[in-house]
């Protein structure tokens, strides 16, 4: 029975990381309290000044060290862990704190994407939500400056795709690490989670329903229903208050994301230009990450 934290899901962010989750919820023997408390990352998010969506919301974040550690208190699972989307990409800051609760020895799980395609579907997560008004060449135009002015990391599409450095890192740190590819994870989820659930040491044969996909991207259909549910607005702060009483953090995440994704329909492809530029662009860099996981990405391969 575990009473503290036993592993980390440190991400890479539009990975499949909310997929995994919600599989990894599903098993009796895993706890994950909460998905996403940032309490790693502290200090950073101590020093938020900008507006969301360029910085979070502070209710989003769980900073204090007892309130932490009070979520895992009374677990009775066998394995109890957190997900954390930027503890990979912000490992110089998350590393050090993280071995302090879980040591050499703790589990540490990573999904990878294409860096192409997952730089690209994080640009369109801020285009989903309307909060991304330039293109996507702009976009990355401004990746620098916008990093410079402390924006999320969310934001930061090329950078958050260099993973080889990252990965290294964790690698370096700890003992026990899994690297799961998402191309390969989307063609064969059974295995995978079967694999994942071995690394985390419960039981492997444990069956979940795997016929949904979460946090998907898109372009809004009708733009007055998505700025309702991500923009500030009258309605949206009176109802607030209400939603806050009768709904958890989560369950107001999945109505929130519910309406959005409703929402959606399919955006416009990356052009091929733009992917030749960027496949060159993390070439070098997806070659670092194969020598390090000693072995070859065949899904990655165009």
């Amino acid at each position: 029975m575990s009473s503290t934290l036993d592993f980390l899901f440190v991400g890479t962010a539009k990975a499949g990381t909310t997929t995994l989750y919600h599989y990894l919820k599903q098993h009796p023997e895993i706890s994950i309290p909460v998905k996403e408390t940032f309490f790693y990352l502290k200090e950073i998010y101590r020093n938020n000044h900008l507006p969301y969506p360029f910085q979070r919301p502070n209710e989003e974040l769980i900073l204090n060290e007892n309130k932490f550690k009070s979520l895992y208190k009374n677990s009775e699972s066998k394995m109890s862990g957190e997900v954390g989307t930027g503890y990979l990409y912000h490992h110089k800051i998350s590393i050090p704190l993280i071995k302090k609760h879980i040591g050499k020895d703790g589990r540490i799980l990573i999904i990878l994407r294409h860096p192409t395609d997952r730089c690209y579907s994080s640009y369109k997560h801020f285009v989903k939500d309307m909060h991304e008004t330039c293109s996507f060449k702009e976009s990355l135009n401004q990746e620098l400056d916008r990093i410079e002015k402390g924006w999320d990391f969310m934001w930061h599409h090329r950078a958050l795709s260099m993973y080889a450095s990252q990965v290294e890192a964790y690698m370096t740190a700890f003992s026990k690490v899994k690297v799961v590819i998402y191309e390969e994870f989307v063609q064969n989820p059974d295995k995978t989670v079967k694999e994942v659930f071995e690394f985390l040491g419960v039981d492997p044969n444990f069956s979940v329903e795997i016929d949904r996909r979460y946090n998907t991207s898109g372009k809004p259909r009708f733009k007055l229903i998505q700025r309702m549910v991500t923009q500030e607005n009258l309605v949206k702060s009176a109802l607030r208050p209400v939603f806050r009483k009768i709904f958890d953090k989560e369950k107001r995440e999945k109505i929130r994301k519910g309406v959005k994704n409703s929402n959606l329909k399919t955006s416009n492809p990356l052009t091929d230009s733009m992917r030749s530029d960027l496949d060159a662009y993390f070439k070098e860099d997806i070659l670092k990450l194969e020598n390090l996981l000693g072995r070859s990405i065949e899904v990655w391969k165009r």
